[in-house]
């Protein structure tokens, strides 16, 4: 040791002595060599994975619309800091699930509509899953096969599946109201990680290894994957239903079975089966979209057609339209998580629509009905109607009743088999109806003035006839009524 001890100080003295002795010519040459190093075989890597984009060329980005959503600074970025006095309640962002379990698009405002917020929740995976054999009427054995939804609880790698909606916009270059997706009212683009396999003997093994390492690069992280991706229309046409032979298939929700539109045809037989295998589904797998001719009607503890002059309806969304948290809620079951399991709760684990900053621990559970605006008028956000006061009321007709889906880290899909759900069910047993399930959170309906039945248009109809508003970021949050009376009904 004392050898070895000796060898190195010497060679550190060495080392002291050699780097004095360089003059700058020296040390500018050595850095030059070292960029040059660097640079050769990186510009190599991030050639080679340029010939290689999993993106076909025109198709990114989907011609004619431009990107929804955030494109810097989250309003969630300081969710974990303490909570400042706030004199009113406001709310504090904005999240939709275009795709039914996948990662969230923040807004700084979001269209209200009758389904929630408009592009939430319209698509979910789904697989095939078999029932055990039965005997039928003649003594054979009979199998059942089903389409059923996924989500996080069984598959929580849907956690890392990005997406991003596109929305039809006049202004860019290269507009026509023919293009493909614009007469679908834009598009979805879904994203996940993805490494190939890659070998030095072949040219596509090569590739592979650039992406992966142009991944590692660009992001500056060793842990980062390259991505693969497909583009599917938001709301296809007629021409492309027919076009690519789209069929009207039940499938299972919970408890309902419900007929909804099989996009799987959509989406590259390649990128279906490498997004099995990201996720580890085994069965036949496949997309769903919520036919707009044919959504799902909410009863339970939904406001009823006489009150609200139609029945809500939802897209894939579990129950209701819209889901409303208190941030300080968030970070009160933070706070009460045992000491050897404490960590920091992003608020996106409770997937909510609507989160809200200014509240008290737990206020929302009394909440019965709530008004949300700014006073400004709707031409003010882009929408040239009337200028009225920018304001909407939302039925707030339950509690969430809670799963173990907000175990599942939103960032890295990584699950944890106890918080924060153990924790919760400590104190948060509070809806007789609920039981034996925690509940976090307010499931709400949007309220209107005037009546809509479920048509055949769907959305262009609520537009018509002014039963869609705005709610952004920073608006005001008043509670008009509160109850003590909430009891959750179950499906």
């Amino acid at each position: 040791m004392d050898i070895a001890l000796r060898a190195t100080q010497w060679d550190y003295k060495k080392l002291i002595s050699v780097a004095a002795s360089l003059s700058f010519e020296d040390y500018v040459s050595a850095f030059i060599t070292f960029a040059l190093v660097l640079t050769i075989p990186t510009s190599a890597i991030l050639f080679l994975n340029w010939l290689d984009s999993s993106v076909p060329v025109g198709l990114y980005p989907p011609a004619g619309c431009r990107k929804l959503g955030l494109y810097w600074k989250s309003n969630l970025d300081d969710q974990f800091k303490a909570a400042r006095k706030q004199a009113s309640l406001t709310v504090k962002a904005l999240l939709i699930y275009p795709v039914k379990s996948c990662a969230p698009v923040e807004l700084a405002k979001a269209e209200v509509v009758r389904t929630g917020l408009r592009y939430d929740r319209q698509f979910t995976f789904a697989q095939l899953v078999s029932s055990q054999p039965q005997k039928n009427a003649d003594g054979k054995d009979e199998v059942e096969h089903k389409w059923k939804f996924i989500t996080q609880r069984e598959f929580p790698l849907l956690a890392k599946v990005r997406t991003e909606i596109w929305i039809p916009e006049p202004d860019i270059d290269g507009y026509h109201p023919n293009l493909p997706y614009v007469r679908s009212k834009g598009a979805v683009v879904v994203s996940f990680p993805f490494s190939p396999d890659w070998s030095l003997l072949s040219f596509q093994g090569l590739k592979n290894l650039a992406s992966i390492l142009s991944a590692k690069l660009l992001a500056f992280d060793l842990k980062a994957e390259p991505e693969s991706s497909f583009t599917l229309p938001y709301d296809p046409t007629p021409d492309r239903i027919q076009e690519k032979n789209y069929t009207a298939e039940k499938m299972q929700i919970w408890k309902e079975y419900h007929s909804f539109l099989n996009v799987g045809p959509e989406i590259p037989e390649t990128s279906l089966a490498q997004l099995k295998y990201f996720l580890g589904v085994r069965n036949p797998f496949t997309l769903f979209r919520i036919d707009t001719r044919n959504y799902r009607e909410v009863f339970r503890n939904a406001p009823v057609k006489a009150d609200v002059d139609h029945q809500p309806i939802v897209a894939m969304q579990d129950a209701y339209p819209l889901h409303i948290i208190g941030l300080s809620s968030v970070r009160e079951v933070e706070a009460k998580l045992p000491e050897k399991e404490a960590r920091q709760l992003d608020s996106r684990r409770f997937r909510a629509n609507i989160i809200v900053s200014g509240t008290t621990p737990f206020a929302e559970d009394k909440w019965a009905r709530i008004r949300i605006g700014s006073g400004k008028t709707i031409s003010d956000i882009g929408k040239e109607l009337d200028p009225i006061p920018r304001f909407n009321e939302y039925h707030l007709s339950c509690r969430t009743a809670r799963c173990k889906l907000p175990n599942i880290d939103p960032a890295t899909g990584d699950r944890s088999p106890n918080e924060p759900y153990v924790s919760m069910t400590k104190y948060r047993r509070i809806d007789e109806g609920a039981q034996p399930y925690p509940c976090l959170g307010m499931q709400s309906v949007p309220m209107w003035d005037a009546g809509l039945g479920v048509g055949e248009e769907g959305e262009e109809e609520e537009e018509e006839q002014g039963l869609s508003g705005w709610v952004s970021a920073g608006d005001l949050v008043e509670v008009l009524e509160e109850t003590e009376g909430h009891f959750y009904i179950k499906q």
